[in-house]
């Protein structure tokens, strides 16, 4: 709920992880780091290799001073509004504690009303004990894909009210074409002693009122019929329509509280079968999956980059997210709402099993505070109950059965509280006639079979499951890692079964998959996404579909990955930088146009003199010329059925050193679009790797701070590059320099798979020298001597030497 008069509290907090003997006043915290919110104590440690730096679990305590006095008035009331604490909190006011909160995916409110006359006239301390500590009892587990981030992960907010105010207000919609009828359900927190009134304003989109209603009510709970609107604006991915609902709560006409809140109206049909429909039309769900989680911040994202992601992930002509695995921003939803993506929002039960007694009142809370802090949202429809089920349980006696009983109970309570959608599970085969929508396990081409057997594997689980959307699907892709193929040393035998299965995704044994013997180049998930959309939409009975997911983001488990720790599935790095495949999608999604060279990270090949290099462009336009050193190679007419590229695809001669490569493609309305990139071709085969060349090059981090990109080039005796090689780098730095690390990407991590046999550091050089050392196994060290760029751009290469 939206209240315009609130404040944000996200500045001037103290901070220090690690508990403290006694609850700390401001005096005891002038030495704490000063930090604003949204904020988390893992922003950096979960990507640091070093074992004793990594992943710190356990207390953090946050403290500021709460200034009351601007907001002050007789028989006021204040109130706190924490949007999450993750993964547990304890709150106190002047050492007192006034509540306390299990998980760390939805808000919880604090009355910081003080106990004395006169007290809002005088600053208040305000400390919150904030907890990562794993516990078995609360979800989700520990076995999670994901990192558990600790701290005070999103906004904070104070507001005042009168004695009593509005905690609860659920919009019951129902749509159709012709009306949407409206009633409003509401719940009250503080004192009733007297008669107040409730006040319904609707808007229209173009903001003009369309009813005013008025009740008088002398209970906490309440409900209000409100008129119906006539033919309304249906909100859909193409139209997101939006009205404008503002809920005052006076007594004797004085205003105690007021809310604001965006309603839509949609209606839905999901027949046993499929495919979708919304509005009466059928729909192909088209989705991705969102972590909250950034490079530098982690869980602790800006609103604003919550928006640019939710912006690029509709601007790759995706209507649909789930959002992996919990609930997410205020800021996440609001996107949602106005961008037009419908969601599936997910309760945090990821693997584990089931618990005690303490495990299920923890996990039905969560489940209610989900439902009821985002009831009005247009773009859910789905609630998700829980995520690879399957798994090791973390509770010796939880059995498949104890799972399934415990989540039938869960879908009963989300029905009582929400009859209006849909229930939905992900892997976990026993549960999957317990919900309303199931998605097995495909991993088609990445942990189990061969992407070119998708269609059957996935018509097959369509004839299994009455409401089937195939959530997860892609892979890995190491940012700067390609080639023409093959991608794996062996051939995938074909299979119909392509479930992730747990021990084998992340094993060593078994047959041969892409998870583990591919070169996790993106010219090899080019392949697999492209084969996958195309079958998507050439299945008219599918409801829908989501790629795993949107953006890298840092996991526990992955330590032996490309980037270690970090989940590489991503259509855009963790930092938000588009890939090879953010194209394709939208390619095959966008009427935008689009033209795309694979690829702008691919600036080096090597090849026999005379050999044809693959040149592959995605492009929605209808034809694309391609230009190699400003001689035409041909055009090529787009197909979407073909694979690869919607047949895009040259083979050309590229000459010595640098090439410029431009394709101009031509939309069906004439709209000329075009992208060029430069490649370089390295004739002859490498030897064994021999020693690193290194270049430097003026840049800025991807927030925006000029850097030094040190590039090292791992080539043998006679110069040749050796593109095969995906050893591990290990960067250091010395000097009065700064390595941009811990960010969990390519150019941001001290270690680092090859790329094509190259790897890059971000430094920023201050006032003096630095240097840089590159350590690579069997490899001699290199050290690359760096000093301020006395301008932004310009490229150089390093003054470098070689340890004995």
């Amino acid at each position: 709920m939206h209240r315009p008069a609130r404040f944000t509290l996200n500045d001037n907090w103290r901070f220090r992880f690690g508990d403290v003997d006694r609850i700390p006043g401001l005096e005891a915290v002038s030495g704490w780091e000063g930090v604003t919110l949204p904020h988390t104590w893992n922003a950096f440690d979960t990507m640091h290799p070093d074992p004793a730096q990594h992943y710190r679990r356990g207390a953090g305590w946050y403290v500021r001073e709460l200034d009351l006095a601007p907001l002050f008035a007789p028989e006021r009331r204040y109130w706190v509004e924490i949007e999450a604490a993750s993964q547990k909190a304890h709150a106190y006011l002047n050492n007192r504690e006034i509540g306390s909160h299990m998980g760390g995916y939805t808000a919880f409110t604090l009355d910081v009303t003080p106990q004395r006359e006169g007290a809002p006239e005088r600053p208040h301390t305000l400390a919150l004990r904030v907890d990562n500590t794993p516990d078995p009892d609360l979800i989700p587990s520990d076995m999670s894909d994901f990192f558990l981030y600790g701290g005070l992960t999103r906004n904070v907010w104070l507001y005042s009210t009168g004695p009593a105010r509005l905690d609860t207000l659920l919009f019951d919609i129902d749509t159709t074409a012709e009306r949407a009828d409206l009633r409003l359900r509401g719940r009250l927190a503080g004192d009733i002693s007297a008669p107040l009134d409730v006040r319904v304003t609707l808007f229209g989109p173009d903001g003009a009122p369309i009813s005013d209603t008025t009740t008088t009510i002398t209970e906490t709970a309440f409900a209000l019929e409100l008129p119906a609107v006539q033919q309304p604006e249906l909100w859909a991915p193409q139209s997101p329509t939006l009205y404008h609902a503002v809920i005052t709560l006076s007594c004797a006409g004085e205003e105690w509280d007021r809310v604001e809140e965006k309603l839509g109206f949609r209606f839905f049909d999901f027949p046993a079968g499929g495919p979708f429909y919304l509005n009466g039309e059928r729909l192909l769900l088209t989705g991705t999956h969102r972590h909250e989680d950034w490079a530098g911040y982690a869980a602790a994202v800006p609103d604003d980059l919550t928006r640019q992601e939710m912006q690029q992930i509709r601007d790759a002509g995706l209507n649909f997210t789930r959002l992996g695995h919990y609930p997410q921003a205020p800021a996440v939803l609001d996107a949602c709402d106005a961008l037009g993506l419908i969601v599936w929002e997910e309760l945090p039960w990821c693997r584990g099993g089931v618990g005690r007694d303490v495990f299920r009142d923890q996990a039905r809370t969560m489940l209610v505070e989900m439902i009821e802090q985002h009831y009005n949202r247009p773009s859910i429809i789905f609630w998700g109950l829980g995520n690879e089920l399957d798994w090791d349980s973390e509770h010796p006696d939880s059995t498949d059965a104890k799972v399934v009983a415990f989540l039938r109970e869960l879908h009963e309570l989300s029905h009582d509280l929400d009859p209006r959608r849909l229930t939905a599970l992900r892997r976990f085969e026993a549960g999957a006639d317990a919900v309303d929508v199931y998605s097995p396990s495909i991993w088609s081409g990445w942990y189990r079979g061969r992407y070119e057997d998708y269609a059957q594997a996935l018509q097959d689980a369509i004839q299994r499951y009455p409401r089937l959307l195939h959530m997860e699907w892609g892979g890995d892709s190491h940012v700067g890692r390609h080639n023409s193929g093959p991608h794996l040393p062996a051939p995938i035998e074909q299979s119909a079964d392509h479930a992730e299965v747990p021990g084998l995704a992340l094993g060593h044994d078994g047959p041969t998959r892409a998870s583990r013997d591919s070169d996790w180049s993106e010219s090899y998930m080019l392949d697999v996404m492209e084969w996958h959309l195309q079958t998507q939409r050439a299945l008219p009975t599918l409801a829908g579909t989501a790629q795993w997911a949107f953006k890298d983001f840092g996991t526990p488990l992955r330590p032996e990955n490309p980037i270690p720790y970090v989940n590489q599935k991503g259509l855009v790095d963790r930092a938000g930088r588009p890939k090879d495949v953010y194209f394709l999608f939208r390619a095959y999604l966008t009427g935008d146009p689009v033209c795309h060279i694979e690829s702008p990270s691919w600036p080096v090949r090597v090849g026999a003199p005379d050999e044809p290099q693959r040149v592959r462009v995605y492009s929605n336009a209808a034809q694309v010329e391609l230009y190699v050193n400003g001689a035409t190679q041909g055009t090529q007419t787009r197909n979407p059925a073909a694979h690869p590229a919607g047949g895009l695809v040259w083979h050309v001669v590229l000459q010595p050193g640098g090439n410029l490569l431009r394709a101009v493609g031509t939309m069906p309305d004439g709209t000329i679009i075009e992208h060029s990139i430069l490649q370089s071709v390295i004739p002859g085969k490498p030897g064994d790797p021999d020693h690193f060349t290194p270049t430097v090059t003026a840049t800025q981090t991807p927030d925006g701070i000029p850097a030094q990109r040190v590039t090292v080039q791992l080539v043998d005796a006679q110069g040749i590059l050796c593109v095969d090689d995906r050893r591990r780098v290990t960067f250091a730095l010395t000097g009065n320099g700064q390595l941009w690390s811990e960010r969990g990407t390519v150019d941001g991590c001290r270690v680092v798979e090859l790329a094509n046999g190259r790897a890059s550091a971000l430094v920023t050089v201050l006032a003096g020298p630095a240097e840089l050392v590159a350590h690579c196994e069997d490899i001699q060290p290199l050290m690359v001597a760096l000093a301020p760029f006395e301008s932004e751009t310009g490229e150089r290469t390093g003054q470098a030497k070689h340890a004995t």
